[in-house]
């Protein structure tokens, strides 16, 4: 027969903790698959994700014990803690493991851009509070962390009177501590983090077959082409669609005097990835110095007006001389 005291045991040993911190860490890994949009209550709960969520399932982790009944800051013997030196080792920890990850994206080559970064974070998250819940799982009823059991406590003594003031020491810990790690989870949620650009170049491969951005053609008989790679580089932090328009023109003292379009084609790119792909270069106007225009635009080329070098949001050229035969 259940009792009441056995129905609150059971009531207070529930790891709601945990269960809102893998909560956080499904809701950044929905953010990272795109299911989430960005919104005043979704920083909040990116900031959370970031700052408190990994660290605090690691803490639980390392710690399935509640606190003892020691007063003093990290002077807990037999893996225990309290529930503040959870929140500050919590916080410390994500300051820590937040970059880390970011390094271990970058090292991989794996490609760090925003979405890879949450979905790091995300699936960390998620890991280390499925172990931590486990561990605290096998843990004695009697001796393992409740939030419930600590927020008795905390009103219980609520109503008793203080032994001593806080030390200013604590106080500046936790200050630093947030004011260190809130920066840290803005940067990671942010969709603005870093520079965003796309690489754009023409490259030759050299004798060894190696990519390098010289020696291009300098002379080609009309109704020939030769071989250039156009390089694109997806450095904007999502997937996009550029649009190239290849056209030649006749300068002549710093004036166009005649432009023909040569070519233009399409590619999708993805965050991170670099393409390259080969074009075979054959201009259509005759004479010295004949500049070839590569433009590069993001999704098409704009419409109602040429393509020119003035409106393109990347660009590169080359100088040939294109004789008659």
């Amino acid at each position: 027969m259940t009792t009441d005291a056995d129905a609150n045991m059971e009531t207070e040993t529930l790891p709601i903790d945990l269960l809102l911190v893998g909560l956080l860490g499904f809701w950044h890994l929905g953010v990272a698959q795109g299911y989430f949009e960005q919104s005043p209550a979704g920083v909040f709960l990116g900031l959370g994700a970031v700052l408190v969520a990994p660290g605090y399932a690691l803490v639980a982790l390392l710690f399935p014990r509640g606190s003892s009944e020691s007063g003093g800051l990290f002077d807990n013997r037999e893996g225990r803690i309290s529930a503040g030196e959870r929140l500050l080792l919590a916080v410390g920890s994500s300051v820590c493991i937040v970059p880390l990850l970011g390094l271990g994206l970058v090292l991989g080559s794996l490609g760090a851009t925003t979405g890879s970064y949450q979905l790091s974070i995300g699936v960390t998250t998620v890991l280390l509070t499925f172990a931590a819940t486990i561990r605290r799982a096998r843990m004695p009823s009697d001796v393992r962390f409740s939030p419930l059991r600590w927020m008795t406590t905390v009103r219980s003594r609520a109503f008793s009177t203080p032994s001593g003031g806080v030390p200013t020491i604590r106080i500046l810990l936790v200050f630093g501590l947030l004011l260190s790690g809130t920066g840290i989870g803005y940067a990671a949620i942010s969709t603005e983090r870093g520079e965003q650009f796309t690489e754009f170049a023409l490259v030759t491969e050299s004798a060894d077959g190696e990519a390098i951005a010289s020696e291009y053609p300098s002379q080609i008989p009309l109704g020939s082409s030769r071989t250039v790679q156009v390089s694109i580089g997806n450095h904007e932090g999502q997937e996009l669609n550029y649009t190239v328009v290849v056209i030649a023109q006749r300068i002549e003292d710093g004036s166009v005097l005649a432009t023909a379009r040569i070519d233009r084609f399409r590619n999708r790119v993805g965050a991170g990835d670099t393409l390259k792909r080969p074009h075979e270069l054959s201009p259509t106007l005759v004479g010295d110095h004949i500049r070839v225009s590569y433009l590069l635009y993001r999704n098409e080329a704009p419409v109602g007006a040429n393509p020119r070098p003035e409106n393109a949001y990347r660009r590169t050229h080359i100088w040939v001389n294109v004789t008659s035969g």
